[in-house]
């Protein structure tokens, strides 16, 4: 395989990657649309640009990378945990903490 083939393939798999997310993650149409677009110009929505990373130093998708770059501090996505199990974020580090981590 040549590294064309292996780049369409690397490709088509992210757009079904993008399928998936889009179909189970509600989104904004702001945040679809800079979705499709990071994905098109052929990188995987499990990647972000800013390298955002989780507590565990693994990076964040795109969309979470995403809503906290434009000011989404903790994800609603947490919210149905309680405030108890909510994880914030740190600018420091550049990823999630727990309450007790950040005190």
């Amino acid at each position: 395989m040549d590294e064309r083939e292996r780049l369409f393939i690397d490709y088509q798999l992210n757009l079904l990657a993008l399928e998936e997310m889009e179909n189970i993650i509600p989104m904004t149409a702001v945040e679809r649309d800079s979705l499709r677009k990071w994905v098109w110009k052929g990188h995987h929505p499990e990647s972000n640009p800013w390298n955002y990373c989780d507590s565990d130093g693994y990076p964040l998708n795109y969309l979470h990378a995403f809503r906290l770059k434009h000011g989404c501090s903790n994800g609603p996505w947490d919210y149905w945990q309680g405030p108890g199990r909510q994880l914030l974020w740190d600018d420091l580090a550049k990823c999630y903490r727990s309450k007790d981590e950040l005190w």
